[in-house]
């Protein structure tokens, strides 16, 4: 029985890459468990702890076959990565096999294990985060100049452009990406100081196991034990559940921009995928509406790690059982979302044409702020504020022109005199930075007030 969108097998597509899934199958979350137990054996071999010659036997022996995974699964009790050690020391002479998980304790090899997962799945997250910078890069600087409006709070707002649009999409990214560069540091942590973080069961050579192996294993190694402090784990799920909203929030703004009403975006048709089973003319943007609910599931998966009760005194079993659904569910959300979203933006097509008409649609008032801004050095900023607001109370009762409006005031008219109306009517004459900063953002690389200037 499948529990939810991510375990069954019709729907999980929708949401789990086939990298993802490989990282945290089965087959190699048992096999995280034996990459520990052989870096722990290599390295007591080196400190003299256990005889020349065992580490390099269990690291040959540590591997999930098919004969182990098997074993595994024929159990229907007991602790599985106890039948995972055993099934480990079956595969080894009676000498060596007594090394196997020596001074361990379970979960520092479990917490140690995952995080060798969460390594391997950051690395999707950051590769793709990569790869969105580039287009969204690419974009900002080939449409810097594609005039559109924006919107707020569901309103038309001023002229901007599209490359506008997409420079902020980069800046969302890139502070996302700093974020889980930062957490990483943090979070791909070894656990290796035995039952209640004393090192007190490899005596005299307990820290310096716990550094070779985070050394060996390519993490990192902080010396005063995490069982019962989960705080490092906590910022990973909030800064990917984070991360997931940034996704989310690009995906939003092209599913509103491919509504009938606007069509400034279109996603291809696939009859499979974005078409209608019962009305032909349908395409529905279905990239985007699985990105902001997978975006949803992240964020209720790190909900549930936030609030997780804290661990009891020096370790506490039920943080592990809550964090092995959650943050495996928040990393495929965040990877699924974010390579959904990598091969939207590479086939989606915006249409120039309707995002300039969209633009114009409410004419002279969407550049009714600029023209304001002309006024107030002549009328003063709240005389010139109330007169634009007047007049667009009156261009939308009866289409009276501004030239019209300004006539029927002398008293305006007369301090007007010599301003091109005209001009200051044309949306793509009130861009302010856009193209510019969405030139600079293309670049990737530091930028200061002083590159937009002049």
């Amino acid at each position: 029985m499948a529990f939810g969108a991510f375990d069954s097998q019709i729907t999980r597509r929708g949401y789990v890459t086939e990298a993802m899934d490989t990282i945290w199958s089965e087959r190699s979350t048992v096999q995280s468990w034996y990459d520990v137990e052989a870096a722990l054996a290599r390295v007591q071999t080196k400190l003299g702890m256990i005889p020349e010659g065992a580490g390099t036997r269990i690291t040959q022996q540590a591997k999930a076959t098919d004969a182990v995974m098997e074993s595994i699964f024929s159990k229907t009790a007991g602790n599985p990565f106890a039948l995972g050690l055993d099934c480990l020391r079956q595969t080894l002479d009676e000498t060596t096999r007594r090394w196997v998980h020596f001074g361990a304790t379970t979960q520092d090899i479990l917490d140690t294990a995952r995080n060798l997962q969460i390594r391997d799945s950051l690395d999707l997250i950051d590769s793709c985060t990569n790869d969105l910078l580039k287009i969204t890069r690419l974009l900002a600087d080939r449409h810097a100049e594609t005039i559109m409006v924006a919107r707020t709070n569901g309103q038309h707002a001023v002229p901007t452009t599209l490359g506008m649009r997409f420079a902020r999409w980069t800046a969302d990214l890139e502070r996302s990406r700093e974020r889980m560069t930062q957490t990483r540091h943090r979070c791909l942590l070894v656990q290796f100081s035995g039952a209640a973080g004393t090192y007190a069961s490899m005596g005299p050579h307990g820290a310096t196991v716990a550094t070779e192996i985070a050394r060996d294993l390519g993490l990192t190694c902080e010396l005063i034990a995490w069982h019962a402090s989960r705080d490092a784990l906590t910022e990973l799920s909030c800064n990917l559940a984070i991360h997931a909203q940034v996704l989310a929030k690009i995906a939003e703004d092209l599913y509103n921009m491919q509504r009938t009403d606007l069509r400034e975006a279109a996603e291809a048709l696939d009859p499979h995928l974005s078409g209608s089973s019962t009305m032909p003319q349908k395409r529905n943007p279905f990239s985007t509406m699985k990105i902001t609910a997978a975006a949803r599931m992240a964020a209720g998966a790190a909900a549930t790690v936030l609030t997780n009760p804290p661990g009891d005194f020096e370790r506490d079993h039920r943080q592990l059982e809550v964090e092995r659904d959650a943050v495996p569910r928040i990393l495929a959300a965040v990877d699924g979302a974010g390579q959904k979203l990598l091969t939207l933006l590479n086939a989606l097509d915006f249409n120039v044409d309707q995002l300039a008409a969209n633009a114009h649609r409410e004419g002279i008032l969407l550049v009714s702020e600029g023209i304001m801004m002309e006024l107030a050095p002549r009328l003063g900023h709240e005389e010139a504020h109330d007169l634009l607001q007047e007049f667009s109370a009156a261009h939308r009762a009866n289409g009276i022109s501004l030239h019209d409006f300004i006539d029927a005031h002398p008293h305006v008219a007369e301090k007007l005199s010599g301003l091109d109306l005209d001009e200051l009517s044309d949306p793509s004459r009130y861009t302010g930075l856009s193209a510019k900063l969405s030139h600079l953002i293309a670049e990737d690389r530091p930028h200061t007030g002083n590159d937009v200037m002049g």
